[in-house]
């Protein structure tokens, strides 16, 4: 036979489905700010290609592209040098939103989508492959090399006093 709910346990069932009604409240609504903020943040780093205005050369393109892998390769550089190593990633994902539009602007007005111009297209690929596995350095950099090396760098100039 079924045991029949003692007076105590009927009792507390109202408590019961206002604390289920209020978990189930606060777990969905946490859940939608994670989501919120999760898509938000995408939608900031991965900025859209402009309207194309005006087509330049190859060469001008060409010459684009070399400056900002020049740029590139100098931040990547100085993840080290400058600040702390363990804040280089959020350093980096800084300077890689304008650095990526300054991009996406660029193969706007090269026209990379035209016939005539698939090495071009490609060069953007590959440089924006470049910017991926830099980013992927600078968030391992910061996560685990970057406190180690603080520390080192601290120790070493205080030895150095």
């Amino acid at each position: 036979m079924a045991d029949t709910p003692t007076s105590d346990a009927a009792r507390f069932r109202p408590f019961r489905g206002a604390a289920w009604g209020l978990y189930l409240v606060v777990a969905v609504g946490y859940s939608c700010l994670v989501i919120y903020s999760v898509t938000k943040s995408v939608f900031e780093m991965s900025p859209e290609k402009p309207a194309q205005n005006s087509v330049q050369s190859v060469s001008s393109c060409v010459a684009g592209l070399s400056d900002l892998f020049d740029e590139l390769e100098s931040e990547r550089k100085q993840l080290t040098v400058t600040g702390k190593a363990a804040d280089a990633d959020q350093r980096w994902m800084t300077f890689r939103n304008t650095w990526i539009v300054r991009m996406r602007s660029l193969e706007a007005q090269c026209a990379v989508d035209d016939a005539d111009r698939v090495e071009l297209k490609r060069a953007f690929a590959e440089l924006n492959q470049v910017m991926d596995q830099s980013t992927v350095q600078a968030t391992q950099l910061a996560g685990q090399l970057g406190p180690a090396l603080d520390t080192f760098k601290t120790t070493l100039a205080t030895l150095k006093k």
